[in-house]
């Protein structure tokens, strides 16, 4: 029997990814193929890559403040607030060159072609390209040009890549919807987005920018995002029903909170743990 999970998108609630796939392991549940949307896409890529437990660590050293080290904002902002160079450059450094269709767990990645608005499944090529076209956030990162197409947030039309893992060949897919309990969607108190006041590096004209976001942009972006997908998902699940659906309890996060990987892992693997029964026996049955 071919188990698959599907892991959804939701910004920095993807950490409950973590805490999921961990929990899945501890209890002796063999995944064999794993489908990724946005965030979902960079857990997933980890664990396909078998990075998970070395990326989990340097994730818990971030601070907010850390966060900027990862993040280029583009000024003029025209295609996103983000140019996202900086964190291809990490992603780059995770994946090392491995590409899709050569690695020993199987994987697969969505995002959405910017000049059609086709969905697109990444089964082969850069695992490193192929996340960061899945997390291109409309109005917050860059779309990502990968040959003559350029791509967006594969959430933008499939927020719970369920079918993707049916196509793999999964018999039971256990679907994890980080957007299942409502909360707060868009930007926190913790925000890793709001400038920190310790940035020397930032040049005196650009103080503006402290303005721009204490939150304007990004709490629009992602507030609309995130809450668009859930409706998404909702529609997915009326269709697609899973073997097994995990909605981690994080609506005390938003989406935004990239500095709280210990927090929100444990959600996941609480949720996890939560549905054990269910998933034992969806592997019975």
């Amino acid at each position: 029997m071919k188990v698959g999970v599907a892991l959804g998108g939701g910004g920095a609630r993807g950490y409950a990814h973590f805490g999921v796939l961990y929990a899945l392991e501890k209890n002796g549940i063999q995944i064999d193929c794993l489908a990724g949307t946005s965030i979902g896409a960079a857990i997933g890529a980890l664990w396909a890559t078998m990075q998970t437990v070395d990326c989990f660590r340097e994730l818990r050293k971030l601070t907010r403040s850390g966060v900027w080290n990862y993040l280029d904002l583009e000024i003029p902002t025209v295609n996103g607030l983000f140019r996202g160079e900086k964190l291809y450059h990490l992603l780059q450094s995770w994946f090392m060159g491995y590409r899709i269709e050569h690695l020993t767990r199987e994987f697969c990645a969505n995002a959405v072609e910017l000049e059609t608005g086709r969905e697109v499944t990444f089964t082969s090529g850069s695992v490193s390209d192929a996340v960061r076209a899945s997390v291109s956030l409309p109005m917050v990162l860059s779309p990502w040009k990968i040959g003559h197409s350029s791509y967006v947030d594969g959430g933008v039309v499939n927020p719970l890549p369920i079918k993707q893992c049916r196509e793999m060949g999964a018999d039971v897919v256990i679907a994890v919807d980080l957007l299942g309990v409502v909360g707060n969607t868009g930007i926190g108190a913790n925000s890793s987005f709001r400038m920190p006041d310790d940035l020397s590096d930032l040049a005196e004209d650009m103080r503006f920018l402290k303005k721009l976001l204490k939150p304007a942009i990004p709490s629009i972006a992602f507030s609309s995002i995130l809450l668009s997908q859930k409706a998404l998902t909702d529609s997915i699940l009326q269709s697609a029903t899973p073997a097994v659906l995990i909605r981690p309890d994080l609506s005390m996060y938003s989406g935004d909170e990239f500095h709280m990987v210990e927090e929100i892992s444990e959600k996941g693997k609480e949720a996890a743990e939560l549905m054990m029964p269910d998933i034992l026996r969806s592997l019975r049955s």
